[in-house]
């Protein structure tokens, strides 16, 4: 089997790595670092009434606490781990499903100069990596910039309403996953990781594979990923949620062009969206950035051809470089039969097609 496969390869790298270390040196780091965003937030209709709320986990980034380590081996081979939580700046609380701590992101790993590196835990996977290389629209919106609208039956587990962060762009983790990173080949990398189901009999239900692939120099980058996740709450893991997404960027001077298409589906009812965003920027001074995002939006006839448009457009402010203030505009309208807007992590779809968000907030880094 593929899966049977994949897991072999990605086990027999584990061995390899391990085999590679020739001896230890006590050399070693371990540092605390993190992300602390809070804004206020105004929502035009939430459930048919205007609301002002706090963004619990962050607006430009989720408020994160990482504790992150690497030891050297010798002979050009590291180990390392990262342990990363999500919180909410307004009561503390975790952010995580229940009961977690580190939902994040938490793995560890060894890393060999020239082949790459392979990890174990709960990682998250390629899809990400078009918003980390600054090709996506969420890269340069925030959490409200990812893809979210009228999509209430598309029917996913990872947030409320079926429909949050439909294709993992915002940077959700596969559990149970081994994950293997290329080194960088003249600015070529590559990765593959895949998710162990543990349902004794069966060895794919509740699996989840991903792949990457991506290009970057100093003036363009253009990257491509697939991540296939099923769940134990959609027909007995045996179903889930399969996404595809290309993106790209280039950068001539003080100005940035970004593009990124994706695409969802819902393996156990059908249903699919694709999301296309493009995204100029211009950083006017070293301190003063502006991007103007549009994002289009559209289902298939499961969810009745729904389609949306948004634009989000944003300033930032850096009074350091640790510390900036932000401001934030964005709207999205959304059309078809029954199409109520949606614009990711507000509290609710608006009772009309028609839904803008306003933040002004500040975002620290430590």
């Amino acid at each position: 089997m593929v899966r049977t496969r994949i897991a072999s390869t990605l086990l027999a790298a584990t061995a390899t790595l391990a085999a590679s270390a020739q001896s230890a040196h006590a050399q070693s780091s371990v540092e605390l670092a993190g992300l602390i965003s809070a804004g206020l937030n105004y929502a035009s209709n939430v459930n048919g009434k205007s609301s002002t709320y706090m963004g619990p986990a962050g607006v430009q980034r989720p408020n994160s606490l990482v504790f992150r380590g690497t030891e050297d081996l010798g002979g050009d081979l590291k180990a390392y781990f990262l342990l990363s939580s999500m919180f909410n700046i307004a009561n503390g609380t975790n952010t995580g499903g229940p009961g977690s701590l580190f939902s994040r992101e938490s793995y560890v790993g060894m890393s060999k100069d020239g082949w790459g590196s392979i990890q174990a835990g709960s990682s998250r996977d390629f899809l990400f990596d078009l918003s980390w290389n600054g090709y996506t629209g969420a890269y340069y919106a925030g959490i409200v910039g990812a893809h979210q609208g009228p999509f209430a039956g598309f029917g996913g587990p990872l947030g409320p309403g079926g429909n949050f962060d439909l294709d993992r762009l915002n940077g959700e983790p596969l559990n149970n996953s081994i994950k293997f990173n290329s080194a960088n080949y003249g600015g070529f990398t590559f990765g593959a990781m895949y998710g162990f189901g543990g349902v004794a009999g069966s060895f794919g239900a509740n699996a989840s594979e991903s792949f990457g692939a991506n290009f970057s120099n100093a003036l363009f980058g253009i990257g491509a990923a697939y991540t296939s996740a099923k769940y134990a709450s959609m027909n007995a893991g045996r179903d889930g949620i399969r996404n595809a997404g290309i993106g790209g960027n280039i950068r001539p001077g003080p100005w940035k062009f970004a593009f990124t298409a994706t695409w969802s589906q819902n393996t156990q009812n059908g249903a699919q969206v694709r999301a296309y965003d493009t995204t100029v920027g211009y950083n006017f001074t070293p301190t003063l950035t502006a991007t103007l995002t549009y994002t289009y939006m559209n289902a298939n006839a499961v969810l009745k051809d729904r389609h949306a448009n948004q634009l989000a457009g944003v300033v930032i402010y850096n009074l350091s470089r640790r510390t900036s203030v932000y401001a934030e505009v964005l709207a999205q309208n959304a059309a078809g039969v029954g199409a109520l807007a949606q614009i990711n992590g507000t509290p609710s779809a608006s009772s009309s097609r028609n839904q803008t968000v306003v933040t002004f907030g500040i975002q620290n880094l430590f």
